[in-house]
């Protein structure tokens, strides 16, 4: 085995190979490499070294497995020695911290358990990942080194990086027991007025499944903006939800959530509820239902845009509500429609000093409605929730006779943030 000069430049190159799905862990080190101390950006604290490490190409580099738990999966790993001598490898588990969970060692079966590779040659590898019953749902990971050759790091780490690795990932899933069949709460309100909204809980396993609704004081979309702090438009004790302590087998319960919005409330609310199901089959954050709510104020003087025509002839003003205004928006996120109302226009037009009279020739309301919203097929939901309406407009045009000079156009908009 030839010794190369190396330094942790070097190694992140090699980590970022090996984090390409898919990628066969291939790199080349010339003899005599060496970067200095302080150079290729690094700075200091990353000295010279020269080390010993083994030369292998691993493929695949990286392994993504979909494991319910209480079954197992497995993977072929190419081994081919790069080296000019023979190499004797006997792969092992290196956990690493980089899932939501801590990977267990004792999960995964290597066969051959070590193998003698010659120059040039393969050696196949087949990694079996176990997952016990009692497995919590979620994401784990680990690296299955070939080599014991560590990365070097200028600072102590108990997960170390090897050079020879692929890097494995486990998502332990099972099908939900619990269908959430309203994900989001979404819409805008307005100060004073009071609001009801529902999740419904379809529950598809054959025995009941208890839940505890409650505000998730931890969960907030955000904390600061590109402008400083910002406030909440109210707290969370506007929100009351009442629902049952268990969902009964085959049956669907609704969690009813009442919103009393304060006077004097202003801005945007964003939080979320935690349905706190006892099942294992929903994890922490799938247990969410997001809210937001954006406090509505109606404006009460007009836009006015001045305009002047060069020719005699009709004009013809057309106005049309944005396609994904917060109207549209709350029915594409699943909240409730009822409690929202249609966009509308008060117009204006006068030419000079003297009010036009206008007539409305057209109103047309457009949508894309989907099949496909929620994380459940159409025949597994309510009929109520199969369609979804992805994005909605409305608009409406208006003609007046006209004459060359000047005018101006008064809009005052109704249950839309934003027009054209």
């Amino acid at each position: 085995m030839k010794k190369y000069m190396v330094c942790i430049m070097l190694g992140l190159l090699i980590t970022s190979i090996l984090a390409v799905p898919n990628a066969a862990a291939e790199f080349t080190v010339s003899e005599s490499v060496m970067i200095s101390e302080g150079k290729g950006g690094l700075g200091g604290g990353y000295p010279d070294m020269e080390m010993d490490f083994t030369r292998l190409q691993i493929n695949p580099g990286h392994s993504n497995m979909q494991i319910k738990p209480g079954n197992s999966d497995e993977v072929t790993v190419t081994v081919t020695n790069k080296d000019n001598e023979t190499i004797t490898t006997a792969p092992f588990v290196s956990v690493n911290t980089y899932g939501d969970y801590l990977f267990e060692e004792i999960w995964v079966t290597i066969t051959p358990e070590s193998a003698d590779i010659a120059p040039d040659a393969k050696q196949e590898f087949v990694i079996k990942v176990n997952i016990p019953q009692d497995a919590d749902i979620g994401h784990y990971s680990a690296s299955i080194a070939f080599s014991e050759d560590v990365v070097p790091t200028p600072y102590p780490t108990p997960y170390p990086d090897y050079f020879n690795s692929m890097h494995l990932s486990v998502n332990v899933w099972t099908p939900p027991n619990i269908q959430i069949q309203t994900p989001f709460l979404h819409g805008r309100v307005e100060s004073g007025k009071s609001y009801d909204y529902e999740i419904k809980l379809k529950n598809i396993a054959n025995r009941d499944i208890s839940i505890d609704p409650k505000i998730d004081d931890n969960n907030r979309m955000y904390e600061y903006g590109p402008f400083g702090s910002m406030t909440s438009a109210f707290d969370d004790d506007a929100i009351t939800i009442m629902a049952p302590t268990v969902v009964k087998a085959g049956e669907t319960a609704i969690v009813n959530v009442h919103l009393e919005v304060p006077a004097d409330s202003k801005g945007n609310y964003n939080g979320a509820i935690d349905l706190n199901i006892d099942d294992q089959s929903i994890n922490e954050w799938d247990g969410q239902v997001q809210m937001n709510f954006n406090v509505w104020m109606q404006p009460s003087k007009s836009y006015t845009k001045a305009f002047t025509t060069r020719t005699d002839g009709p004009v013809t003003i057309e106005i049309s509500s944005n396609p994904f205004n917060e109207y549209a928006y709350a029915m594409w996120m699943g909240a409730e429609a009822q409690n929202q109302e249609e966009p509308s226009f008060d117009v204006t037009l006068e030419n000079g000093s003297e009010e036009v009279e206008i007539t409305i020739v057209k109103t047309t309301y457009t949508g894309t409605v989907s099949l496909g919203m929620s994380n459940f097929p159409p025949w597994e939901v309510d009929s109520t929730g199969i369609y979804q309406d992805l994005s909605a407009s409305y608009k409406e045009q208006y003609s007046a006779y006209g004459a060359a000079g000047d005018w101006t156009l008064g809009i005052l908009p109704s249950n839309t943030d934003m027009f054209r």
